[in-house]
């Protein structure tokens, strides 16, 4: 039973995206396709409660509930027919790029056409273009934060150590005795989930919070970033960056939709996926160039805790950062072919210095901006 699910599931998706492709290349094509086949094929998909969606992709069909639940307007709760409709909107998205619920409503796909809706990079499709030009060092070194430290160390600007049952406790001790206080976060974490600022007074305290965190998995201990002014004004609780998605092309760097992270009154992470707000900024400029946003859907155009407004904003010494992001894309990737990186930058009193970097990182920018990068994307790829 499941060989033939598998078998199902997989034929579906071949065989539409075979289609789409066809269909993509002649208007009347296409017209049939998006009006005629995809409302037939939604329908298919949600009849008898999902049954066949559920075939076809039931992660999809779960987050659908899910998404309803958060999003539905009100005046679609009671409506049934309305309802219906906006869900077979929501997988026609699905089957012609690979969106999932939250991006239909984040992206504001229901006010969008077909071609418009091109535009934008799903985060699925985001991942397999990028999965597809990875080099597998070069991953392996953002991935891994304490390859990347040594990879890169001059950039940090700071100190890390690594904490796991295979480093010796004596590293951490020594460390602590120069940083009392300290970043902790996972070693192979993402979008700031896990992390928290530890501190040690004495070697005992340090031998036992060392035994603490190894035997949870293993950890990077960084010293604490100390903040310039003109970040630190936006919130004073979270060490507020840069997200600048760059790529290594022929004709040079490119940085496609940069944005400023700020985090909220009392968090110590900037991370939108934790509750953090940020704003696209104009990547020859440096000013930011929208309102702030949410992974929530929220938008401000004022920061909700400290007042200041986004857009017009200069991002201070924003030269330095343009000529870091173009060293470090070269630096670490080199000739291989792997030519994306997303690096996050961090201003201090010294100028600007290297958070981490990622292989995968998303283009939420797409959300602020509500402009996709879908063509740029696989342009800088291929460049």
């Amino acid at each position: 039973m499941k060989t033939i699910k598998k078998a199902l599931k997989k034929a579906f998706h071949k065989g539409n995206e075979r289609l789409r492709t066809l269909a993509e290349r002649n208007s009347l094509m296409l017209k049939v396709y998006d009006k005629l086949f995809l409302p037939v094929v939604c329908s298919l998909f949600r009849a008898g409660n999902y049954r066949l969606g559920r075939i076809i992709a039931g992660a999809y069909v779960t987050e659908m509930y899910e998404e309803l639940k958060k999003s539905l307007p009100e005046s679609l709760k009671k409506d049934g027919r309305k309802r219906r409709r906006l869900e077979r909107d929501i997988i026609k998205s699905y089957f012609t790029g690979n969106f999932f619920p939250p991006e239909y409503f984040l992206y504001h796909f229901q006010d969008l056409d077909y071609w418009e809706r091109k535009e934008f990079l799903s985060d699925y499709d985001r991942a397999f273009q990028l999965l597809a030009n990875i080099d597998d060092e070069i991953f392996e070194i953002a991935q891994n934060k304490a390859l990347l430290y040594e990879k890169a160390r001059p950039y940090f600007h700071r100190e890390m150590c690594q904490v796991s049952p295979h480093v010796p406790v004596e590293l951490f001790v020594d460390f602590v005795r120069r940083h009392q206080r300290f970043f902790v976060k996972p070693f192979n974490g993402a979008t700031g989930r896990g992390t928290s600022i530890m501190s040690a007074n004495n070697d005992d305290e340090a031998k036992k919070l060392f035994q603490q965190l190894s035997n949870n998995g293993s950890w990077v201990v960084e010293e604490l970033i100390k903040q310039h002014p003109a970040t630190a004004q936006w919130n004073e609780s979270s060490v507020n960056t840069l997200r600048v998605p760059t790529f290594r092309t022929s004709d040079g760097c490119r940085i496609l939709q940069p944005f400023f992270r700020t985090g909220r009154k009392g968090s110590i992470i900037d991370n939108a996926g934790q509750g953090g707000v940020f704003a696209v900024f104009d990547p020859d400029t440096g000013i930011i160039t929208t309102d702030g946003v949410d992974e929530y859907g929220g938008t401000y155009p004022t920061h909700p805790d400290s007042g200041l407004k986004f857009k017009g904003w200069q991002i201070p010494q924003y030269d330095q950062v343009k000529k870091l992001a173009a060293e470090l894309i070269h630096f670490i990737t080199g000739t291989t072919r792997q030519k994306y990186l997303a690096f996050d930058f961090a201003l201090t009193d010294e100028g600007w210095i290297l958070v981490e970097a990622n292989s995968l990182g998303q283009f939420v920018g797409q959300m602020a901006e509500q402009k996709g990068v879908r063509k740029k994307v696989l342009q800088y790829i291929k460049g």
